[in-house]
C-alpha cells in the first residue's frame, strides 16, 4: 500500500510539472502575441480591446492550470492589467497599447522567473 501511495504522489508531482511547463509556454506565447498585436491594433480600439480580452481569458485559463502559485499570480496579474485598460477611442487605444506593452514586459519577467524556478 505504501508503494502505491508513493507512486501516486510522484504522479501528481510529474503532472504538476507538466501543467507548469504548459502554462509557462502558453503565458510566454500569449505575451509575445499581444505585444505585437497591441502595436498593430493601436489605431483600432474595438479590435485592440477584443485582443486584450481574449489574451486575458487565455491567461486566466492557463493560470488555473499552472500548478505553481507564483506563476498563477503573475498570469492573473497580467490578465487583470489587460482587463483594466480603458479603451474608448483611438487616443485611449494608443495609450492602452503602450500600457499593455509595458505591463507585458513587467509580468513577463515575473513569469520567466517563476518558470525558471528562481
Amino acid at each position: 500500500m505504501a508503494v502505491l501511495l508513493t507512486g501516486c504522489g510522484e504522479l501528481q508531482e510529474v503532472s504538476g510539472t507538466v501543467d507548469k511547463a504548459q502554462a509557462c509556454l502558453e503565458a510566454t506565447k500569449i505575451a509575445g502575441e499581444i505585444t505585437s498585436k497591441a502595436v498593430s491594433l493601436a489605431n483600432n480600439p474595438q479590435e485592440l480591446e477584443k485582443a486584450l480580452n481574449d489574451a486575458a481569458t487565455k491567461l486566466e485559463d492557463g493560470a488555473a492550470k499552472a500548478g505553481d502559485t507564483t506563476l498563477r499570480e503573475a498570469m492573473e496579474g497580467l490578465a487583470k492589467s489587460y482587463q483594466n485598460l480603458d479603451i474608448s477611442d483611438v487616443n485611449s487605444a494608443v495609450d492602452a497599447a503602450q500600457r499593455a506593452a509595458a505591463d507585458t514586459a513587467k509580468y513577463l519577467g515575473d513569469i520567466t522567473q517563476a518558470c525558471s524556478g528562481s
